[in-house]
């Protein structure tokens, strides 16, 4: 049946055709989307503008202009520069900021760099992502009895629940009395699947009041909800720049405070070995640093907007396109605590067997979606459903999300027929 909504029922605080405002489909134009393509994962690997790519290009150019004085004299600078711009946009000093690929290299350098004994443990929660949840693995491989503790999370579960969770797990080990020790604890931000914003600041005081070293996956924090690393005052933060920031993939940013500095070093050992936490991780090897630079870009598109703008606008756009589209597919969001919503919501999709052959070969409903649709947001099972995760941004409207539902709801409609 026909979904009796349109753009017209949208909220007056988001963009409608006589009130477009600085959002949605004006946008289009500053991405590179061609006509017909609407982009619903914005979370997974990014997008930026055009402005951020003439800004990554005219490092590279710079770079290839000269590339001796580039690479001797002129690419630390720029680096300390963006890391000096993170710095003010992220509320800590310069000098506790790194400059990384992506979020998975961060967590490694933390993870490879700590000096695990036997009888430590790694706490960590069942949804963590799986890049992280597999390096934690290796460090437990390679060393000898350094175990996991895992933390179940299954949504929906208010911030007090979470919290209590946690901590629970943390009072149980203690109990054992065992001479073993949870030595750090791997907490994320925002999951990626299922997408929730996590009580970050409660949990960060909560495990370090146990002399728990925390290590914070921001994977996609910033450029989605505020950050003040001054005041979650976390021992480690990753975060990807080229997710919700708006650079070029291949960007990220590391957060080491000056107490810890000591212990971490980058995955890639180089001259700079025992030279400093900047020098040390300055200089990556030859590669083309241009990616990283963009960030510089990306924070100047924002700034056009203005930060607040952005969140707010995209946070909006999730509440309502998650509440349309649960309406339009007769479900419900996963996530009904609004603050658990960044700009990523999940959507459960009625489907009467998530074991379904089809949904179990992973490529199946990629491609369906891709090549008949054009479209595409990844779908997953939790807590005994089958769920879709549909990314908000500045260049979508209420109109698009009531799109996709009905896309979703064809594609359900069939698999369930074969039922």
């Amino acid at each position: 049946m026909a979904s009796s909504y349109s753009s017209s029922s949208s909220s007056s605080l988001l963009p409608s055709p006589r009130n477009p405002g600085p959002f949605g489909h004006k946008q289009r134009k500053n991405f590179f989307f061609p006509e017909g393509k609407t982009e619903f994962n914005h979370g997974s690997y990014g997008t930026f503008p055009r402005s951020v790519q003439d800004n990554m290009m005219k490092w590279h150019n710079l770079a290839e202009q000269n590339p001796d004085r580039w690479v001797r004299l002129d690419l630390k600078p720029a680096l300390r520069k963006v890391r000096s711009q993170l710095a003010e946009f992220m509320n800590c000093s310069t000098d506790e900021l790194a400059l990384v690929q992506n979020t998975t290299t961060g967590v490694n350098a933390v993870l490879r760099s700590l000096e695990f004994v036997p009888g430590d443990r790694i706490l960590q929660l069942s949804t963590g992502y799986i890049n992280v949840d597999r390096t934690v693995h290796y460090v437990c491989d390679t060393h000898k009895d350094v175990e996991i503790i895992e933390v179940p999370v299954v949504m929906p579960m208010s911030d007090q629940e979470i919290v209590y969770q946690i901590e629970k797990a943390v009072q149980e080990h203690l109990a054992k009395n065992d001479g073993t020790r949870i030595r750090l604890a791997v907490i994320d931000w925002i999951s990626s699947v299922p997408a929730v914003v996590h009580p970050v600041k409660a949990l960060v005081d909560m495990l370090k009041s146990y002399g728990i070293l925390v290590l914070v996956d921001g994977a996609h924090a910033i450029g989605q909800v505020p950050v003040d690393l001054t005041y979650l005052n976390a021992d480690f933060v990753i975060t990807n720049c080229h997710k919700w920031l708006y650079s070029v993939r291949g960007s990220a940013v590391l957060y080491v405070p000056k107490r810890h500095q000591h212990l971490i070093h980058p995955t890639s050992i180089q001259g700079d070995y025992k030279g400093g936490f900047e020098m040390e991780f300055s200089w990556n090897g030859t590669m083309d640093y241009s990616t990283i630079l963009s960030i510089e870009g990306a924070l100047e598109f924002r700034k056009q907007y203005g930060e607040k703008a952005i969140i707010n606008y995209m946070h909006k756009l999730a509440i309502q396109g998650g509440k349309i589209m649960a309406e339009i597919l007769g479900t419900n969001v996963l996530t009904p605590h609004d603050q658990q919503v960044g700009s990523m919501f999940n959507v459960r999709l009625p489907i009467k067997n998530i074991n379904h052959p089809k949904i179990q070969t992973p490529d199946y409903l990629i491609r369906l979606l891709l090549e008949k649709y054009n479209l595409y947001s990844p779908s997953y099972t939790h807590g005994g459903y089958f769920w879709t995760r549909v990314s908000a941004q500045i260049y979508l409207e209420i109109e698009d999300f009531v799109h996709l539902a009905n896309v979703w709801k064809e594609v359900i409609e069939e698999l369930n027929a074969e039922e």
